[in-house]
């Protein structure tokens, strides 16, 4: 799977989980702060992104830097599924 299918799977699943009216979501979206994903959200996206991409995330790997947009949730998904 490459980093386009990844993102438009990722951003497929936080429109319809996390829907934000009146707010466009792009791949730089700033998550935490302009589409607001909250702690439950972030516990809900980690499940989705180790089941639909069998990973493992750890606890490092929760961080701002890593939930900060798509983009970035792309990458750790990429690392993860390279190791």
């Amino acid at each position: 799977m490459d980093a386009s299918e990844i993102s438009e799977r990722i951003q497929c699943f936080l429109e319809r989980e996390f829907p934000n009216e009146g707010v466009a979501l792009a791949l730089d979206t700033n998550l935490l702060e302009d589409w607001f994903i909250d702690s439950l959200g972030i516990t809900e996206t980690v499940l989705f992104l180790e089941s639909s991409f069998g990973i493992r995330l750890s606890r490092a790997d929760i961080s701002g830097e890593n939930f900060k947009d798509i983009e970035s949730l792309s990458a750790l998904v990429a690392r993860r599924s390279a190791e």
